[in-house]
């Protein structure tokens, strides 16, 4: 036997022995020898291919389109390697990785190719389950309201659901292989980023509320819940967080709290009416005014009231245009009151209900002037506070601005203040206060504004032509603190001040620049010794 026939039977040996489809083809398309694998494949003797062309084996249509051009490609010197399917010997449909290489044996006349098919059916299937699966968990993941993401140990966006991209108005594009840093503020990012170090410092999920302000301005609440994203015990974990913006959810709790706040908290009588009438619910100004209510829990409005020309009252009459009504009524004691009738309206399948407000305007007066008062006016002196004074200096500045005109603010400290407290208690120390207000008062015109700022610093606003008049008035002012004061018949002091002065228009252009002008001027005045005022400017 010649080397050639020896090599020939070592190759069909060893193609008797593989599972795999490898075979022969010579440049004609025509198989010359076959793997055990083809049996297998085809369910035929191995002698039924050889001899047959590809396209008798695999079909016209597969072999011009699939098979042939690789074919000739090999022929003429590459290696091919492509994938293709077609059906078994059972119908069934096989996925086929092939590999074409040039075979130069004794097994064909010239150049023929080597096939080697590998089915990789099993492969496939199980890649195209794991890509249904895949899809099928992002169409659950992206149909969740709440938005979801995941990142990794460094903090870098892997995954987000849809969710999340409307809620950031940002593609996964943007979003995927980004950190926190390039989407919130620099300040949210640092919050966000320490939140996820407790999740994988600690390695257990975290819920919290995290307030976030993102590029845009956007500020939100998020409700997060985060845990940890790991493949083992060792390895640094990443994060997983479901959350959802609870901002508006939140404000809208805070109303309603606020709501009920009020209706508890406001002076007047608030009764809240079924659509017949029934009183559901009152407030504590209501069952102190009427103490029937605490008595019955089932009392009508007419229960309680009358209207001084129909006697009953009708809601629906009564609110018939606009959804609500405003006019006298008269309780069950004959004392007539001012009241407001509002129709709220129900939701969806809740009827409507009706809010009763009930005034005494004599007692709301006093009330109101009352509250005006503490509002605008400090408490122990009796001068305006800071409120009124800003206020005022906000009005005389728009004046000014309109007639060209100059303004002086006078920023008044009491020097060594704190030893009439310290020496002789806070009694002694509110009337010194009070003989101070009344001096500093006489030291200015009926047109200016004298006002006390707390403990014991006052500020005044003065309309002035020149600068020197401001002087005038502090030197004035110090003049007039400088006065010995008989606090008691055994208590004699007296105090000095240091007195800062801002200019409109050359110090500021609001009340606030020359509020705080006015002040730092008046720290220069104590460190500057025998100073009794200093400009906040030199001119």
């Amino acid at each position: 036997m010649n080397s050639g026939d020896t090599q020939t039977n070592s190759e069909l040996t060893i193609l008797d022995h593989i599972d795999d489809l490898v075979s022969i083809v010579d440049n004609t398309y025509t198989y010359r020898a076959v793997s055990k694998g083809y049996e297998l494949f085809f369910n035929c003797k191995k002698e039924e291919i050889i001899g047959q062309t590809v396209a008798e084996v695999h079909g016209e249509e597969v072999f011009i389109q699939q098979i042939k051009p690789s074919l000739d490609r090999t022929l003429a010197g590459d290696e091919i390697r492509f994938q293709f399917s077609r059906p078994a010997a059972d119908g069934s449909i096989h996925y086929l990785d092939s590999k074409h290489s040039l075979y130069q044996g004794p097994l064909t006349r010239g150049n023929g190719v080597v096939v080697a098919v590998r089915d990789i059916t099993p492969f496939v299937t199980a890649k195209h389950a794991l890509e249904h699966e895949q899809a099928l968990l992002k169409k659950i993941i992206n149909s969740i309201p709440d938005f979801i993401f995941a990142k990794d140990p460094n903090g870098v966006y892997q995954l987000c659901n849809e969710s999340f991209q409307r809620f950031l108005d940002m593609s996964q594009d943007e979003i995927i292989g980004k950190t926190d840093f390039e989407i919130m503020s620099v300040e949210s990012a640092e919050y966000v980023t320490n939140k996820d170090s407790e999740v994988k410092n600690t390695r257990k999920p975290h819920r919290c509320d995290e307030w976030v302000t993102y590029k845009d301005g956007r500020r939100r609440l998020l409700d997060m819940y985060k845990l940890p994203l790991a493949e083992d015990e060792v390895s640094p974990p990443g994060v997983l967080g479901l959350g959802r913006n609870v901002t508006f959810e939140r404000e809208a709790e805070q109303n309603l709290l606020m709501a009920s706040l009020v209706f508890d908290a406001t002076p007047d009588p608030c009764l809240i009416l079924s659509s017949d009438g029934t009183i559901i619910s009152s407030n504590e100004a209501a069952k102190l005014q009427f103490t029937e209510l605490e008595l019955d829990s089932t009392l009508t409005l007419n229960d309680l009231f009358y209207c001084p020309a129909s006697k009953e009252i009708d809601l629906d009459y009564l609110i018939s245009e606009g959804g609500s009504w405003c006019g006298e009524i008269c309780s069950s004691d004959n004392y007539t009151f001012l009241a407001t009738i509002n129709a709220v309206q129900g939701q969806s399948l809740q009827e409507n209900k009706f809010v009763l407000i009930v005034r005494d305007e004599h007692t709301h007066r006093r009330m109101k002037d009352n509250l005006l008062t503490k509002a605008y006016q400090d408490a122990l002196t009796g001068l305006p506070n800071r409120r009124l004074f800003f206020s005022r200096l906000e009005s005389a500045i728009s004046r000014a601005e309109r007639q060209l005109s100059q303004l002086g603010v006078l920023y008044i400290d009491l020097d060594n203040f704190k030893p009439v407290n310290d020496q002789h208690g806070h009694l002694i120390g509110d009337k010194a206060l009070r003989e101070i207000a009344k001096r500093l008062q006489n030291s200015f015109r009926t047109s200016d504004t004298l006002a006390r700022l707390g403990g014991d610093e006052f500020i005044a606003l003065v309309d002035i032509d020149k600068r020197d008049q401001a002087s005038s008035i502090a030197l004035k002012v110090s003049e007039c603190l400088n006065q010995p004061m008989q606090l008691s018949p055994d208590i004699e002091t007296s105090l000095s001040a240091s007195i800062g002065i801002s200019i409109f228009p050359g110090d500021g252009a609001n009340a606030e620049e020359l509020i705080h002008k006015a002040d730092e001027a008046m720290y220069k005045a104590k460190r500057a010794e025998g100073s009794v005022f200093q400009f906040a400017s030199e001119t």
